[in-house]
Order: C-alpha cells, then sequence, then structure tokens
C-alpha cells in the first residue's frame, strides 16, 4: 500500500473524526471524502491518462483541499495557483507546468487566470458518494511548487510520491505523538510546501485542521484561534510570532502541546520571550528547503536552560531519518565539525531536479564506498561536535564588505540586543558596482536611529556597522510568510 492509498483508508478509518475545521464550520472526514470524490468525478471525465499537471486556485475553502486529493487520487500531480497573485506571475505557472485544466471554486477568476488558455473546473459544493480505492503506481509525481532562485528567475521543483513518502515516513516516526484527537492550525500559503506540514500528517493521522478566516487580520486570528479554539499542534515561522507579541498579555496557551516553528532563523531571545505563555508545549524548529520536500532538519526540546543555540540562533538539529548532511567549502571539500560552509542534502526526500531547466543543484561525493547524490542549499551552516548543526546565513547573504565576510543574521542580532522585542531586516546593498553596504530596517521604531547607529559603532567592527538604519511602518512578506527583503531594497534603497 503506497501513500496515497493510506490517505484514501485514513480518511475511512476516521470518518467519523472531524477533518477540519474552516470559517467556524466543521466537516467530518465523511463528508470531506465526498467533496474528494465530487472533484474526482469531474476531472476523470474530462482528462485521460495519469501524471497530468491539474492546476488549483487555492482559495481557503473546503474544495480547495479536496481538490488536491481528488487530483492525486485519480494519479495526477497538482500545480498551485495563488488567486492574490498578478495574473501574468499565475499564467507562468500554468503555462510552464503545463497545466491545461484548473480546478476553482469560483467561476470569475479573471484577473487570477485567462480562462481562454485552460479548461477551468468549477467545483464549488461539488460532492458525491460514488467512491473507489485509487490507482496510482510509486512513480507518480505529487506537486510542482515555484521558489524564487538568487537570480530571480523562478524555479519549479516536482516533487513525486516517493520523496513525499519519505518525508510522512520520516516525520511519523520522530512525532509519534501527533495522532487522532489532536487540533493542528493551518496557516501557511498554498504556493509554499510549509502548508503540507499542516495538513498532510494530521490527515494522515485523523487529526483536526483548523484553517484561517478569509478576509480577516491573519496575525489576530491566530491568536484568536489558539486560544479560543484550544488549537494544540502549531507551526509558524518566527516573524508571525514576532507580530503576535502585542497579544501575550492576553494569551493562555497551556493547552498547546507542540509548537513548530521553520522557514527563517529563529532567535533564541523569541522562545524566551514566549516561553511563559505555552509552558508546556515541546518545541521543535524545523530546516528544509523546497527541494529536499518540506523538512529536513529538526531539533526538539522543552527545557531552555540548555537549550542549543550559536550567536543567539536555536540550531536546526540533527537530520531526519534517511537524510544525510554535510558540509562543504567553495572548493567543494568536506569539512568537519566546527567549521562553516554551504550544507548539502541526500536522501531519498531530495527532488530529481528543476522542471524544464538546465540549472544543475546537485553534487556528488563518495562516502563509506557509496557514490551519493547531494542537494546544494546555498545555506551556510555549522556543525557542532554532537552533531547539531546550525544555520548561519544564506551564501549569497553572507556578504563581502571591505573585504571581510559579514553574516547578516549576527547584524540583526546585535541590534536587537539593543532594542528588546525589535523586528529588525538587514540588507545588503551594492550601492556602487562592486561595493556593497549594509542597511537595517526596523519596523515600528520611534527612538533615535543615530543613536541606534552610535551603540553598534562601539559593539561591532565597522564592516558590521549599517551604512544607514529605516524605520518601517511594516515589512513585506513574501507568501511563503518570510519578510521580503527584495522589496525592502527596491522601496528604499533603489529609489535613493
Amino acid at each position: 500500500m503506497n501513500l496515497i492509498q493510506k490517505f484514501y483508508y485514513s480518511f475511512k478509518k476516521f470518518s467519523g473524526n472531524r477533518a477540519f475545521c474552516i470559517n467556524g464550520q466543521d466537516i467530518s472526514y465523511a463528508e470531506f471524502h465526498e467533496y474528494i470524490n465530487g472533484a474526482r468525478e469531474l476531472l476523470e471525465r474530462e482528462i485521460t491518462g495519469k501524471n497530468n499537471p491539474v492546476g488549483i486556485v487555492c482559495f481557503e475553502c473546503i474544495e480547495t483541499y479536496a481538490a488536491i486529493f481528488a487530483t492525486w487520487f485519480s494519479g495526477n500531480y497538482f500545480i498551485p495557483v495563488n488567486p492574490k497573485h498578478p495574473l501574468e506571475r499565475n499564467m507562468a505557472v500554468v503555462g510552464n507546468t503545463g497545466a491545461r485544466y484548473v480546478f476553482s471554486t469560483k467561476e470569475d477568476v479573471g484577473g487570477i487566470i485567462n480562462t481562454n488558455k485552460i479548461r477551468l473546473l468549477n467545483i464549488n459544493g461539488l460532492k458525491s458518494a460514488v467512491d473507489k480505492e485509487p490507482d496510482v503506481g510509486n512513480e507518480q509525481r505529487m506537486y510542482v511548487l515555484t521558489t524564487s532562485g538568487s537570480t530571480g528567475v523562478p524555479k519549479y521543483v516536482p516533487i513525486n510520491l516517493g520523496n513525499v513518502t519519505a518525508y510522512c515516513t520520516a516525520f511519523m516516526q520522530m512525532f509519534p505523538e501527533l495522532k487522532s484527537g489532536i487540533s493542528v492550525l493551518q496557516t501557511h500559503d498554498h504556493t509554499t510546501d510549509a502548508a503540507f506540514t499542516s495538513y498532510l500528517l494530521p490527515l494522515l493521522a485523523g487529526a483536526c485542521i483548523y484553517t484561517l478566516p478569509e478576509g480577516q487580520f491573519k496575525f489576530l486570528s491566530i491568536a484568536r484561534l489558539m486560544s479560543d479554539k484550544k488549537v494544540n499542534w502549531v507551526k509558524l515561522t518566527p516573524s508571525v510570532l514576532t507580530y503576535l507579541s502585542p497579544y501575550i498579555p492576553k494569551l493562555d496557551l497551556k493547552h498547546i502541546l507542540h509548537f513548530g516553528f521553520g522557514g527563517e532563523a529563529l532567535p533564541l531571545s523569541l522562545v524566551q520571550k514566549w516561553r511563559a505563555v505555552f509552558p508546556n508545549a515541546e518545541i521543535s524548529n524545523f530546516y528544509g528547503p523546497t527541494e529536499a520536500t518540506m523538512n529536513s532538519t529538526f531539533y526538539k526540546f522543552k527545557n531552555l536552560d540548555n537549550v542549543r543555540a550559536l550567536n543567539g540562533t536555536i540550531a536546526i538539529g540533527k537530520p531526519f531519518p534517511g537524510v544525510e548532511c554535510v558540509i562543504i567549502d567553495g572548493e567543494k571539500n568536506i569539512l568537519g565539525s566546527g567549521k562553516e560552509g554551504e550544507l548539502c542534502i541526500a536522501g531519498k526526500q531530495i527532488m530529481s531536479g528543476y522542471l524544464n531547466s538546465g540549472h544543475n543543484p546537485f553534487v556528488f561525493f563518495k562516502l563509506n564506498g557509496e557514490e551519493k547524490k547531494f542537494y546544494r542549499t546555498g545555506d551556510i551552516v555549522r556543525m557542532d561536535k554532537d552533531g547539531y548543526y546550525y544555520f548561519i546565513g544564506r551564501v549569497d547573504d553572507q556578504v563581502k564588505i571591505e573585504g571581510y565576510r559579514v553574516n547578516l543574521i549576527e547584524v540583526e542580532n546585535a541590534v536587537r540586543n539593543l532594542i528588546p522585542d525589535s523586528k529588525v531586516v538587514a540588507v545588503a546593498h551594492e550601492k556602487i558596482q562592486g561595493l556593497k553596504r549594509l542597511y537595517i530596517f526596523i519596523e515600528g521604531f520611534t527612538g533615535e536611529t543615530g543613536e541606534v547607529k552610535q551603540k553598534l559603532i562601539g559593539q561591532l567592527p565597522g564592516q558590521m556597522v549599517p551604512e544607514e538604519i529605516f524605520t518601517v511602518p511594516g515589512f513585506p512578506f513574501t507568501s511563503s510568510g518570510k519578510v521580503d527583503r527584495r522589496k525592502l531594497e527596491q522601496d528604499y534603497l533603489l529609489k535613493k
């Protein structure tokens, strides 16, 4: 029995359980399965064969989740289409992945996709009791996600059933506490793999997923769901938790059993600040690029007294079962503990290669007499003597200033130490060709930026002192919930 079939039987096994709570409405596994059957019937009338790309306009509704599983149950794979993204970007995604059919719960998708070039399949309220077991092969593709490369040119990451199976198997082995009766918060955009971690695994275990209401203030909705609905399994980016800080006095989250982080470096100070709010939660810090199927390493802890951290940033931990990691230098030599270098990942979770691209992100090493293919993450890490990894920064964020190597995260932490609870982002900008300078952005800061700079001069080497410090009303975010550094650079530095 493969993973797709396991989902099918999981929905039958837990048919009486709640599968979702969306906009305050409970949907059982049995009803969810009926939505899947309806979408699957429609798709199979329109499309022949298997392993076809199927677009899904991802409105936050039960039909979107049903369409994803209907696509898989029919032996095809899905392409997420974000209704908030521009038409041009969405049509590029659909065109470059070859999707000719797109599910939607709305007929009017003007401004989202061009229906003259695709076949729109309306699944609003569509359900069916007609049921049949999925007949899919182990080589089935599951999805294709779009990532922004360092050059700014999008890359398309195809992930197959074997990749997702390896991830789900490893996760359930390491987190057996995720089971029926658990309630899970889903806050992530469907165009990111973080969303999968919030519903794939819970649905396999018979848990219930709470989603965010559309059209409401995101951070307030998260706070309300965690508190009022007693959701006990949460995963957020550190930036989101930072934005929730004003709600700390009003929150009592003793019911949370697991609090996970991912997507960004996790400051130790942030966890220290929040620990009293969710005192009973086991905390996990996850790391993993899209090309390695969601998460590749993790670090679990409860006690802050001996938490592993480096330069104020919590460790990303050790590899998942079945994942191998090495650290290399610029000449592709494997480095030992205590050395900083680029992280490379191998194992069954790794994609086979980008879709329709000649870019080769892999490197081969012979380990224990066997040659293995490793994905080059572009992330700088360090490993300690006990085998725990620490995120240092991106290869492209580890910049040269006046001939010195500078990590942006280290500069950000220095500012946070001066201004507790501040939201800080460092950007390296090429002011003159070949000459980079550092710039700091602080959200909502009402103090004197000149005083902050003077204090940094007294604490940091000259190359780490920012050229200028900006106060901004709010940070722009990417669809994955990370601060959009490029947008800050465009809005504040390129216009100067």
